[in-house]
């Protein structure tokens, strides 16, 4: 084991074909650090939803959303520069008949995924006729804490010419214009879902969270987000959704309407010290409505392992090579390349 926290039952030893009732529950809360842009067709993406769950709390309100994909294609990209740095797949293409070796040429969401690599095995992929996987790590959208009137800011953008004026030879530039932000400051409340995982894959995909920094559009100007992780999850199914993990830490967090005017007791922008011991509070009293075994490990004592993990560069090293060979295992008995008699059956 990698992590002395954790127990050697709540992992597999190799990735199972079938389904296997093991859950890991990778549980964070999104701070902005910047103005993101979490956008479709240059608005931001929102969402009318009911604002808590107490009955005080039931008026529909509109919140940001940070869509699915926009959370996974960040944590991906980052979990595969790991992956060609330390050697496990390839930025170089290769003919077919030498591919057969790592590392395995790679490119994202492309026809060349290499259909055995972590990423490929962890996230899945979808090549149409030249198949497809079923990802094993469950991502939702997720929802703002606060509501979307204080959550946005539209400020203006313009291109200036070299000389930083938007002036020049008496003509004004036209390319001036405006667009909705997320402000800093503003919470993201969400739950990664790993299916069946190793300890390699489980520690893989926490470190594609922990590490990854920026998030929407425009990322090389803005975009920036820290991952507080309040919790680890191990149960024998899926626990409570992003959109009722916000709700609930919305009645925490001292929401209340006064005379019409909706304000947060805690203050906005909130306290993210005092939004974390709600979430750790949330998360405990969510999951006793689930019905689910399930146990929780404390987020602080976890992160502190994974740092120690990470900054061991062998260490680190081993662990992708670890879940190297585990996806290609995988790929090779169950995945794309198994067997051909094995297809027939």
């Amino acid at each position: 084991m990698y992590l002395n926290s954790l127990k050697t039952d709540y992992f597999h030893t190799a990735i199972p074909e079938l389904p296997m009732g093991k859950y890991a529950h990778i549980v964070v809360v999104r701070e902005t650090n910047s103005f993101p842009l979490f956008q479709t067709d240059g608005e931001l993406n929102t969402a009318y939803v009911k604002a808590g769950l107490l009955p005080a709390h039931q008026a529909p309100r509109a919140r940001i959303t940070m869509f699915k994909r926009k959370q996974t294609s960040a944590e991906r990209l980052h979990g595969r520069e790991l992956l060609r740095r330390y050697g496990i797949i390839s930025a170089t293409p290769k003919d077919e008949k030498s591919n057969t070796t790592s590392p395995y040429f790679c490119e994202y969401n492309s026809a060349a995924f290499c259909k055995r690599c972590p990423d490929c095995i962890y996230y899945g992929f979808a090549i149409g006729s030249a198949g497809s996987e079923r990802a094993k790590v469950l991502v939702d959208s997720a929802f703002s804490l606060t509501p979307f009137d204080v959550s946005h800011q539209s400020l203006t953008f313009n291109a200036p010419w070299e000389n930083g004026t938007m002036s020049r030879g008496g003509e004004t530039r036209s390319s001036i214009g405006e667009q909705d932000h997320v402000l800093p400051q503003v919470f993201f409340p969400s739950v990664i879902t790993i299916k069946d995982p190793t300890e390699a894959e489980f520690i893989y995909v926490l470190n594609n969270v922990l590490r990854t920094r920026r998030y929407g559009a425009q990322t090389t100007r803005t975009g920036t987000v820290e991952n507080h992780l309040v919790a680890a999850v191990f149960a024998n199914g899926e626990i409570f959704s992003n959109l009722k993990f916000s709700q609930k830490l919305y009645d925490l967090t001292g929401y209340e309407d006064e005379g019409g005017q909706e304000r947060a007791q805690i203050g906005t922008p909130l306290e993210a010290g005092k939004v974390l011991d709600a979430a750790s509070e949330a998360v405990r009293s969510l999951l006793q409505e689930d019905g689910l075994v399930y146990t929780v490990v404390d987020g602080a004592i976890l992160r502190d392992e994974m740092n120690g993990l990470t900054r061991d560069e062998e260490q680190f090293r081993s662990i992708l090579g670890q879940a190297g060979e585990e996806a290609n295992l995988y790929a090779t008995t169950f995945g794309a390349f198994r067997p051909k008699t094995a297809k027939a059956k």
